[in-house]
């Protein structure tokens, strides 16, 4: 869990990230509707400048579970949410970052002063080893008192048999897949030192890559306790199973953002 007593520290881009990651996906219409307390946290979903920033027009949307193991601010784990993609004024279509949890404060500030990703403190509790799976992972507000988790998901092998490849992020190009993010402007939130909130669009577009990736089930099963109905698979109207990668021994090299004109 965060560590409340150290300052802040200050990590300007750009940033280099050794991790390993699993990514779920499924598509969905933008005829559904985009469900606002999935897609986004409070905060961030009280903000008008960042909820109605653009159209949102459905597509892929991609969970990912990270565990960054060197960073330029030190180890964390992540869980982030890529809704499918918004209309950007003046500028295309674009895929964001709209909901994102952390384990540790000085990458909540960082990552959202450098590039506008909206990054909030959670508990991330493991039933098994994250690098080797079956394992299920679950999110808990940063208060130890709450039991009650928001967010739950289990990996799983396709099958051992299945074998590993090469990945990078320039096959997103060749598939035409998302391979650069334009983040709104960001709200203010408490506590500020940690919860900055920015005034710029930024457009980010970082490399990855990895040489040993393997294909996995993600399971979005939700608890059944006290669990809505409509949201048993998390997102609404979804299947529980989705096909997902697996990258190992991943690196991250994201540098500073393009401000953008909106």
């Amino acid at each position: 869990m965060a560590d409340r007593s150290a300052p802040i520290k200050i990590a300007p881009p750009p940033w280099t990230c050794h991790y390993e990651a699993y990514i779920g996906a499924f598509y969905v219409s933008a005829k559904s509707g985009l469900p606002r307390d999935v897609a986004y946290e409070p905060l961030e979903a009280s903000s008008a400048e960042f909820t109605e920033a653009g159209v949102w027009k459905g597509g892929l949307v991609m969970i990912q579970l990270l565990r960054y193991m060197s960073t330029p601010v030190g180890p964390y784990d992540e869980m982030l949410l890529l809704p499918g993609d918004f209309d950007v004024p003046g500028h295309g279509s674009h895929t964001r970052i709209t909901r994102i949890y952390v384990n540790q404060r000085d990458t909540t500030y960082n990552g959202r002063k450098n590039w506008n990703i909206p990054k909030h403190i959670a508990r991330f509790e493991y039933t098994g080893d994250f690098s080797a799976p079956p394992f299920t992972v679950q999110l808990f507000p940063e208060d130890p008192a709450i039991e009650t988790p928001f967010f739950t998901a289990s990996l799983q092998h396709l099958g051992f048999w299945t074998p590993t490849f090469p990945f990078s992020s320039n096959f997103l190009k060749r598939l035409r897949l998302p391979n650069a993010m334009v983040q709104p402007p960001l709200p203010e939130g408490e506590p500020k030192d940690v919860l900055c909130g920015t005034k710029e669009w930024y457009k980010n577009t970082g490399t990855i890559h990895s040489p040993k990736a393997k294909l996995i089930w993600m399971d979005l099963k939700q608890p059944e306790k006290g669990a809505d109905k409509a949201k048993e698979n998390w997102w609404p109207g979804i299947k529980r199973w989705h096909l997902g990668v697996w990258l190992q021994d991943a690196q991250l090299d994201l540098g500073k953002p393009e401000v953008l004109k909106v």
